[in-house]
């Protein structure tokens, strides 16, 4: 009965920032479930450990609150993404979500020529009457964690690593960057993207070398092989931020905090959306501290006790200042 009440909850929360102004209060379904097709494209796996199983998770989800037909599809390049997606818009699936901001340009090549079907984008900045992206505000996050980084560093150095080299990726790490300079600004940033995000080891080997150059800090956000880099700090003993998935129990003594996003509640709300006819063209928003069941800071008890309280004070002193303007973090589209 938990569970089903949190899954409720996000969905209702999330009701007044998915579709048009008015809500879904009283709305009356004109399709029933049993009609409703969902599927996901997934990047990586649906067992990485971290991004391509929280758009698995998803839509598991919607499929077991609806009782729906729902698919995973693994589509990691431009062409299996639109091909996939063809195929998918021509079985009759009514909503079809592209894990990733990398999906919106192969689905704007197809999506209008499939009118009833809805595309949406985990990230992306393509909008039109049935593509729609879903903006996750992490790079507000990710501007505390690189404040806590440069606080925390011996060293004056941090590594960085992201999955590709796509804005729903790069917006994390500049945010990193941002926080970790406004706080030192001689603060040395070694970045790199893999070339695969589902390979392990090419992020074991970019994190080891970042280490070996000086980095105290590893911080990742790169799918699956985000575990490479998580594994790569265990060996050497230094800190790691998580991200995507709460990533404490893959380093118990090293992980400071993770950033996590949890898909489940939107991939519900736009399902209802679909069947109450409610679904309009418009970028959907998602900021931590308003949608805390979808996006929310996991601190590691473990870690966080050992750190000074001036530096665990930094998430309650910093966010709202970002979420005001005060402290200025450009969002996916803007600014970079």
């Amino acid at each position: 009965m938990k569970k089903v009440f949190a899954v409720l909850l996000v969905v209702m929360m999330l009701a007044s920032v998915v579709g048009c102004a008015g809500g879904d209060e009283g709305a009356v379904r004109v399709t029933e479930p049993e009609d409703l097709k969902m599927a996901t494209l997934l990047p990586s796996s649906p067992t990485d450990g971290g991004w391509g199983q929280t758009g698995a998770n998803a839509i598991n989800a919607a499929k077991e609150y609806f009782g729906c037909e729902a698919v995973i599809v693994e589509a990691g390049t431009a062409d299996l993404m639109k091909s996939e997606a063809v195929s998918l818009a021509e079985e009759g699936f009514n909503i079809i979500i592209g894990h990733g901001g990398q999906y919106a340009a192969p689905f704007a090549e197809i999506s209008a020529d499939y009118p009833n079907t809805y595309f949406f984008t985990a990230g992306g900045d393509i909008v039109t009457e049935n593509q729609m992206p879903v903006e996750f505000m992490v790079e507000e996050l990710t501007y505390i964690m690189g404040a806590m980084a440069a606080n925390i560093s011996e060293t004056g150095v941090v590594g960085l690593t992201v999955g590709g080299e796509y804005p729903s990726y790069t917006k994390t790490s500049r945010g990193f960057e941002l926080g970790a300079k406004a706080t030192d600004p001689d603060i040395e940033i070694l970045y790199a993207a893999t070339q695969d995000s589902s390979d392990m080891n090419e992020a074991y080997e970019i994190a080891m070398a970042q280490i070996d150059a000086g980095a105290d800090i590893i911080w990742t956000n790169a799918n699956q092989s985000s575990l490479g880099s998580i594994q790569a700090a265990k060996e050497r003993g230094v800190y790691v931020f998580g991200m995507v998935q709460d990533q404490k129990a893959e380093a118990p003594d090293l992980v400071i905090a993770s950033v996590v996003q949890d898909f489940n509640g939107f991939a519900i709300a736009i399902g209802e959306r679909y069947l109450n006819d409610s679904l309009n063209g418009e970028t959907i928003k998602i900021r931590a501290g308003v949608d805390d069941e979808s996006l929310y800071w996991a601190w590691n008890d473990a870690v966080k006790d050992t750190l000074p309280e001036d530096v665990v004070g930094l998430y309650d002193e910093l966010l709202p200042k970002i979420q005001s303007g005060e402290i200025y973090v450009p969002s996916e589209t803007e600014g970079w």
